[in-house]
């Protein structure tokens, strides 16, 4: 029977055109819709989708900026996209803010959890030093402290030279748990010298450096750096002080002396030379405080204001007092303790080395701590109380003192001739 092709009763043609019709319809109204409907999916779409390794960076970054800002839950939704994806550097950056925000919220177990994972996918990353340092931190915190030491020890051996500071500082901890303080101060010097300048493992190395190298310089433990002076007949703690070259405050603490007038003959005092200097650093508010060595501590310090912008150039200090009266321009005198006395607690004028300063600067402290580590004095460097009180006992009168706009360490590798210091005699 021959096959057919087709009926003889013509079939309906009417839905099949309305099916063309609708398509038509649709494709018309999507080239209308189209580049709205693609603006709107942008702002969804990221969450869901890696980005790619140029968008890592600034999705990082605004990560960053919430969850230093306080904001924690809107950092975490923003580095979603990158814990999804596989970058080599951007998703273990966002592992270890993620960890720094589960910590924030008390949720160590998850925090350690989230940074093994990492730790077994990223060991080929550049940052694989520090996702192991961070994970042995939280294993220090939880008391498993050998296992902790075995991977800073390894940290320290292996990683590349400049990340070695996070092992470094971990043993630094260690160390300090243990009651070796210069085992400690030693390992943080060394983080301190091997990080890069201005780095977050810097910034640690710093602070942990310099309120050891503090604690030290003031404690009545001997070091390789401290001597011994015997009280002979007609001794003052001033006159010892200006013998040595070194403050009367250092000396009291460094040996306890409950009464500055009671000295016995024969005694042994502890105190540790040094040639401190000064530099001022405007562009970040910072003070480096520096020994033949290099950076003892770092303070913070608010500078001039617009306008009255501190002085870049070279000075030293002048006479130093102890809870100052301010002589406020176009006012009376205000006592020390005041409420409005800007001095605060301490007062150490700087005196220009060559003409053409200004001759009214110093450092002090101050009655408005919030404002230190900001633009907003008259041209002064002001510290808090604590801080300046703390200076005012480790630098003699002379000590100089560089205002720049830029400190550059690389300088400071053949140290000048720095003129003669000379010990505050009060």
């Amino acid at each position: 029977m021959t096959k057919l092709y087709f009926s003889k009763k013509k079939k309906k043609q009417e839905p099949r055109l309305f099916v063309i019709i609708g398509v038509l319809c649709l494709v018309f109204a999507l080239l209308l819709i189209g580049p709205y409907l693609y603006s709107k999916t942008r702002t969804v779409l990221p969450a869901f989708v890696a980005p790619s390794i140029a968008d890592a960076e600034p999705v990082f970054t605004e990560a960053k900026r919430l969850f230093d800002q306080g904001e924690a839950d809107k950092a975490e939704q923003a580095l979603k996209p990158l814990l999804k994806g596989k970058d080599p550097v951007f998703t273990p950056r966002a592992v270890l803010l993620l960890a720094d925000i589960q910590i924030q919220r008390g949720q160590k177990e998850e925090a350690l959890k989230s940074l093994s994972e990492a730790c077994d996918s990223f060991q080929g990353s550049v940052e694989y030093p520090n996702l192991v340092s961070r994970k042995a931190q939280l294993l220090e915190e939880a008391g498993q402290v050998e296992e902790a030491r075995s991977i800073y020890e390894s940290v320290r051996d292996n990683a590349p030279s400049e990340q070695r500071s996070s092992g470094l500082l971990g043993l630094g901890r260690l160390a300090e748990r243990d009651g070796k303080l210069f085992a400690a101060r030693d390992l943080y010097r060394e983080a301190v010298d091997g990080a890069p300048w201005g780095s977050a493992a810097w910034n640690e190395a710093v602070e942990e450096m310099g309120r050891l190298n503090v604690q030290l310089i003031f404690s009545s433990d001997e070091s390789e750096e401290s001597r011994y002076y015997t009280v002979e007949s007609g001794d003052s703690l001033i006159s010892i002080g200006i013998k040595l070259n070194t403050t009367q405050g250092l000396l009291v603490k460094a040996n306890n002396i409950s009464d500055v007038s009671r000295l016995t003959l024969g005694q042994r005092i502890k105190y540790t030379p040094k040639e401190f200097r000064i530099v001022i650093e405007r562009s970040t508010c910072s003070l480096y405080l520096l020994d033949s060595r290099g950076l003892f501590k770092r303070y913070h310090v608010g500078l001039g204001k617009t306008g009255h912008e501190t002085a870049l150039g070279s000075y030293v200090l002048g006479n130093k007092q102890k809870d100052p009266t301010w002589f406020k321009p176009g006012a009376g005198p205000i006592p020390a303790g005041s409420p409005e006395n800007e001095l605060g607690s301490r007062w150490m004028p700087m005196v220009p080395v060559k003409e053409g300063l200004p001759t009214d600067l110093g450092i002090h402290g101050t009655i408005a701590p919030d404002t230190v580590g900001q633009y907003s004095s008259m041209g002064c460097a002001r510290m808090t109380n604590t801080d300046v009180e703390e200076l005012f006992d480790l630098v003699v009168r002379s000590t100089p003192v560089d205002v720049v706009d830029v400190y550059k360490p690389e300088d400071d590798a053949v140290p000048a001739a720095l003129p003669e210091q000379h010990a505050e005699t009060q």
